[in-house]
């Protein structure tokens, strides 16, 4: 490579790097997030996440991947978001002339509230519920059909986690502009879980 070719190629780089920097200081300005991201007052940091499993692991990393404080100290929190209940199942929506499964619409349902520390209600109780099929294929082994259910289960836990984050920043939003805010609620000791059984 001649030097003109090496100074052209290295000019070229270099205003290729402003401009990817321009561009993420533009996305920054237009209030642009990392998807899951949620704005959180002072006073209503750190969040506890009880009672997580799969919904409050995919929150918890959200928030810490956002940089929002996260505390595993209940005392120390000023928000507390509640995983009430978690529950998957299954139920056969196709089958061949021998009656046997040929599909299954896979559902996963989740229970949640959040709660500043004071014991005010941010979010009332609410659920989310989530479906997807899966095709039962009789070429695949018994352990290979069970690891692509778990990984579709992963995969609306994920999505549950978003929609969630997604109603805890409208209700902080709500809050900042000053909106009537949600009774008081005494915080159970303790949730029984969404009961809904997996089918095999």
């Amino acid at each position: 490579m001649t030097r003109p070719q090496a100074e052209k190629q290295a000019t070229l780089g270099f205003s290729t790097g402003l401009l990817c920097a321009g561009l993420m200081f533009l996305l920054a300005g237009c209030g642009f997030h990392l998807r899951g991201a949620v704005d959180i007052p002072p006073g209503l940091e750190p969040i506890y996440i009880q009672s997580g499993g799969l919904v409050g692991q995919a929150i918890d990393e959200r928030l810490r991947g956002s940089g929002v404080p996260v505390t595993t100290v209940a005392t120390e929190a000023g928000m507390i978001l509640r995983i009430l209940g978690q529950s998957r199942s299954s139920r056969v929506v196709a089958v061949d002339r021998t009656g046997k499964a040929l599909a299954y619409a896979l559902e996963f349902q989740i229970g949640f509230d959040a709660v500043e520390a004071s014991g005010q209600a941010l979010i009332p109780e609410q659920r989310i519920t989530l479906e997807r099929t899966f095709d039962d294929n009789p070429d695949v082994a018994v352990l290979g059909k069970q690891l692509e259910s778990d990984i579709i289960y992963q995969d609306m836990a994920d999505d549950a986690a978003d929609q969630v984050l997604l109603r805890l920043r409208a209700a902080v939003a709500a809050r900042s502009r000053g909106a009537q805010p949600a009774p008081q609620v005494q915080a159970p000791s303790q949730h029984a879980p969404l009961a809904a059984p997996v089918a095999q």
